[in-house]
């Protein structure tokens, strides 16, 4: 199935991230990354590049390597070597076509201004699901090509603006301006897109892809009606793991388990398309009392997630603690001797023995100040730091994505607390009336689970939502009075005063 995943990648050369070099050789699976295919794929695949190509000065000589080196040697200090461009192809494509992808993305704004080191991988099966990943790196210089001829040297100098032959070549800003940058990275999603789609069409392949959030389709398929893709949409987006996060036995486990359920979704929608399913109908109280136990249930998934959170809290390392671990480390301890010195020191107090403190601690710090000065040692640090890091990752990226839907829970809690206020007013509107509603059937979100608390759950919001004077959804709302079918319109109008329209406006994820 055609898929989308596009990405920017900024790669430094400054102790921090990924030398030049080495992520050439990792996509291109050249020296230490000659036989990792090998090593870690078990269905006996040796090598996942298919694919290679380099558009480079002719002072490169046609060797990437050369070039890359070069970037690392001569550009600024701290400056970002390489970005790359990392996007799925499509398995449903031959390599030729899939070339007509890439060709086309290499045309649009401002990719046709630069430099570039291209590899396809094809890994058979991946390390998530197990299918198949055709995918493409594409790394590249943002120096902008402007015809004048340059050594290895000057092409990395900084631009001359008065005289550009005496400079180096222009470095392109449009990814890094705070303006116009998450602008440019949006264009070239949606281009991907539309490139990818073009392509697939011509290939007589019905799939198509989207740049487009999961929530902003979601919100065209509410504003069309659509409200069988309103409930496929309704979901978490997938996060793309990577080679090191996909060993993470939980974070495999829980972006399976999206998956399988995304599948289920799909599937039971898609049986339930075109027939007349049944839906149970629901009074005002009804629904306030189907909110009300929803959110104490989320209210005892959030109290357990913030206690696991508290637990996990101290094993999260920040860069300021790795950097205290990795001077400690680096001065064999005597950083650690230096802080306990300091804690005992009182300023006010002027006996022998807290001089003492201070003189032994002063004399501890100048001697690992001019230590940690040493370039060669401002290096060992950084590399120590990283490493700690990178160990750390995976339970730091647990962490987060924990606390992310504790967050989601809050923001869940706290809509709906306005979704009841706004059932209380039709609870009071409809008092003394034999009044039940339900989701229209021919455009029903519901399947069969009428037992189920998530069909419950799905029904009570989208009524609450009505309740709230919703327009998008107000259509698909139906008003049951003396068992005679009204449709659902005065009470939404009446409901607008109450200030709660446009608070929930958009649909609720729950």
């Amino acid at each position: 199935m055609a898929s989308y995943h596009f990405s920017v990648k900024c790669g430094n050369y400054n102790g921090r991230k990924t030398s030049a070099t080495n992520h050439l050789n990792y996509i291109n699976r050249d020296g230490q990354f000659k036989n990792l295919d090998k090593k870690n794929n078990s269905n006996k695949q040796v090598n996942e590049c298919i694919y290679k190509e380099n558009f480079l000065p002719a002072w490169a000589e046609g060797s990437a390597k050369k070039f890359w080196i070069s970037a690392e040697k001569y550009e600024r200090a701290n400056a970002c070597v390489y970005k790359e461009l990392e996007f799925n192809l499509m398995n449903e494509l031959t390599l030729k076509e899939n070339l007509k992808i890439i060709n086309d993305i290499l045309k649009v704004e401002p990719m046709n201004k630069f430099y570039y080191s291209l590899v396809i991988h094809d890994k058979q099966k991946s390390a998530i699901s197990g299918e198949r990943n055709l995918h493409c790196h594409l790394m590249f210089c943002e120096r902008e090509i402007d015809g004048i001829e340059r050594d290895a040297k000057t092409f990395f100098k900084r631009y001359n603006s008065k005289n550009p032959t005496l400079g180096g070549a222009r470095k392109s800003i449009l990814f890094n301006d705070r303006k116009i940058g998450k602008q440019i990275v949006k264009n070239l999603r949606d281009e991907y897109a539309k490139i990818v789609n073009k392509i697939l069409k011509e290939n007589n392949i019905k799939e198509t892809i989207s740049s487009k959030t999961l929530k902003e389709q979601r919100e065209e398929a509410i504003k069309k009606g659509d409200l069988l893709k309103v409930k496929i949409l309704d979901r978490e987006p997938e996060k793309h793991l990577g080679r090191k996060l996909s060993k993470d036995v939980n974070l495999k486990k829980d972006l399976l388990e999206i998956r399988s359920l995304n599948k289920e979704i799909l599937s039971k929608l898609n049986s339930q398309k075109g027939k007349n399913v049944s839906s149970n109908r629901y009074t005002a109280l009804q629904v306030d009392n189907i909110l009300k136990n929803f959110s104490q249930e989320l209210t005892k998934k959030m109290n357990k997630l913030q206690k696991d959170l508290e637990k996990m809290y101290p094993e999260v390392i920040s860069e300021k603690q790795a950097k205290v671990m990795a001077i400690d480390i680096a001065t064999k301890g005597k950083y650690k001797i230096f802080r306990e010195l300091a804690s005992k020191i009182d300023k006010s107090n002027s006996d022998d023995i807290n001089k003492q403190y201070a003189i032994n601690a002063n004399k501890l710090k100048k001697e690992i100040v001019s230590y940690l000065d040493k370039p060669e040692v401002k290096i060992y640090v950084n590399k120590i730091v990283n490493n700690i890091l990178e160990k750390n990752l995976p339970i730091k990226n647990n962490y987060n994505k924990l606390n992310s839907n504790l967050n989601k829970m809050r923001l869940q809690l706290h809509t709906i607390g306005k979704l009841r206020k706004a059932t209380g007013t039709q609870i009071k509107l409809d008092k003394g009336k034999n009044i039940k509603y339900e989701v229209k059937q021919e455009n029903s979100l519901s399947t069969d689970g009428a037992g189920d608390t998530n069909y419950k759950v799905n029904n009570a919001k989208i009524l609450a939502e009505a309740f709230a004077g919703n327009i998008s959804i107000s259509s698909t709302v139906i008003r049951i009075a003396d068992n005679e079918y009204d449709e659902f319109r005065d009470n939404i109008t009446s409901n607008k005063a109450d200030g709660l329209s446009q608070e929930t406006d958009s649909a609720l994820s729950l």
